[in-house]
């Protein structure tokens, strides 16, 4: 039969072995913790890349699209330029041919 001192040896080796256990699991899941964390970091990072590397391909697409609307623009403003002033000398013409006519 087991003595009281042996029964209560088994229960302090029994404890002891589960704190150990216990550290070797703590270890492990903090380990665990630190490569969770590591990789959220690098998570973290490559998303802001992409962030930015999508903020930047939509102004170069944006860039693409406002060029050629305002060289367009330009065009039309020069065109109208060019006709009002073909339209003024038309104009001009006009007069000067009454005024002839009439001098004449």
């Amino acid at each position: 039969i087991l003595s009281l001192n042996d029964l209560l040896d088994n229960q302090k080796r029994r404890i002891l072995s589960t704190i150990r256990n216990s550290k070797k699991l703590r270890e492990g899941v903090i380990e665990q913790l630190e490569k969770a964390r590591t990789r959220l970091l690098k998570v973290e990072t490559e998303a802001d890349e992409f962030r930015v590397n999508g903020y930047s391909k939509i102004e170069q697409e944006k860039l693409k699209l406002i060029n050629p609307a305002y060289t367009n623009l330009e065009r039309l403003e020069n065109y109208k330029n060019e006709t009002i002033q073909f339209e003024q000398q038309i104009v001009i013409n006009q007069v000067r041919q009454r005024l002839f006519q009439h001098a004449l």
